[in-house]
């Protein structure tokens, strides 16, 4: 019997609810994360989570998964004795996307989305559209 069989319906309803317990360490850990960082890097993760979250649309899985990620860059560059915006260079919004354009090629959504416009191109004639 699965661990989710045995919370029965309930438990379900409030995993889907208030998330699973792994995903809640994992926030808690992501939070510590942040909190360990120089206060210049913190300020910039934190907007950075909240631009994300504001113009990338829902918050799921994948976007933890992007927070993870710009957190560790962010990590290893106060390691490194970087400046933050020496990291994510002036334009910060662009960073940011660029780090969910990257993280959501790995994604069912992203592969989908390849595959998309790689048939439209082979529909069109070639790699760029124009007939072959």
């Amino acid at each position: 019997m699965s661990d989710k069989e045995r919370r029965g319906p309930v438990g379900r309803l409030l995993d889907r609810v208030l998330g699973s317990r792994a995903g809640k360490r994992e926030w808690r850990e992501y939070k510590g994360r942040v909190a360990a960082l120089p206060p210049d890097h913190q300020l910039v993760m934190r907007k950075i989570q909240k631009f994300l979250w504001t113009a990338g649309g829902a918050v799921d899985e994948q976007s933890f998964r992007v927070l993870y990620a710009i957190c560790e860059v962010l990590e290893e560059s106060a390691a490194a004795g970087r400046t933050v915006l020496e990291t994510t260079g002036d334009d910060v919004a662009a960073f940011s996307l660029n780090m969910l354009a990257a993280t959501q090629g790995k994604t069912w959504h992203g592969l989908k989305a390849d595959q998309f416009n790689a048939e439209v191109h082979r529909l069109l004639g070639g790699p760029d559209g124009r007939p072959a």
